[in-house]
């Protein structure tokens, strides 16, 4: 390295200079400057693939490299203040400062990796979040198995480009973003078709499934609901920023207030309406088929 860079990366620099400059006022600096920068290049909401590795990115800038960085040289700083007779003390002190600095970044980094780990499998569409679509009946159904991973709507809508005639969209699906959700639920809305479940339509699958024009339960299947934890800085509300607007959509549609009312109750655990429960609140507008067997539940 070379310039100003350079002399802190060799701790040639003081420590006053190198502590409140370069790993006080830049650490503040990046944690005001990332969030603008990610809402001025339009990927603050990690909600495509295109905008979590962007997303991704800076933040890694922000918390791997720059504090990086920030840590050699601050020990360096002190390595080099330790080497002095009558400044040794200062140069020990830097060096502990440079640690607990290293340990405080380290953890935020094991929280921020295990972050990326989970975003990175809803991106690639991986694991529980991996789908299949399909067209069945003779190209008037729409099927979507699997969870709700980045993509699934966009592959919902070349579908409908591809078969004009599809009627209706079957979701099964345990759930997955609610960004995607709500996308495959623009899909749905502007398609104007009916949805259909089969077998279990949870969590953001709801928020697909209730923008069908007329929405079908297979008599035995189940529909569950939930809330994540809201991890927002500062914010004493158990509803996330996402949800809430979510919940009010769903309001707005028509859903009743005990309906809604119970799903934030139950907080993080599943709630699995009954059908008397889903039809009453207008989720569901129809059943189909007979009520499964004592036996076969």
């Amino acid at each position: 390295m070379t310039g100003y860079p350079g002399r802190h990366w060799r701790g040639e620099l003081s420590p006053a200079v190198t502590w409140w400059v370069n790993c006080v006022a830049v650490s503040a600096l990046l944690w005001w400057a990332v969030p603008r920068l990610a809402v001025a290049g339009g990927f603050a909401r990690a909600d495509t693939l295109a905008n979590f590795c962007a997303a991704s990115a800076l933040q890694f800038l922000q918390i791997g490299l720059v504090p990086l960085w920030q840590m050699v040289g601050l020990w360096r700083c002190g390595d080099r203040r330790g080497l002095v007779p009558d400044r040794w003390r200062i140069g020990r002190v830097v060096q502990v400062t440079a640690f607990l600095f290293t340990v405080l970044i380290t953890m935020r980094g094991l929280v921020f990796g295990a972050e990326q780990v989970i975003g990175a499998r809803v991106a690639l569409a991986l694991g529980p979040y991996s789908y299949t679509v399909s067209v069945l009946h003779g190209g008037r159904e729409i099927a979507v198995s699997g969870g709700l991973g980045y993509g699934v709507a966009d592959a919902v809508r070349a579908l409908l480009v591809a078969h004009p005639g599809v009627r209706r969209i079957r979701l099964d699906s345990g759930g997955g973003a609610l960004s995607e959700g709500t996308r495959l639920r623009d899909v749905i809305l502007e398609g104007g078709l009916d949805t259909y479940t089969a077998r279990e339509c949870s969590s953001a699958c709801v928020s697909a499934f209730a923008g069908g024009r007329f929405r079908y339960l297979q008599r035995g299947a189940r529909m569950g609901v939930h809330l994540p934890r809201n991890w927002e800085a500062m914010s004493s509300n158990p509803v996330a920023s996402g949800y809430r607007a979510e919940l009010l959509y769903l309001h707005e549609r028509g859903l009743p207030d005990w309906f809604l009312e119970n799903w934030i109750r139950t907080g993080q655990k599943f709630w699995y309406p009954t059908e008397f429960q889903l039809v009453s609140s207008g989720l569901v507008t129809g059943l189909r088929g007979r009520p499964p067997s004592p036996a076969s539940r």
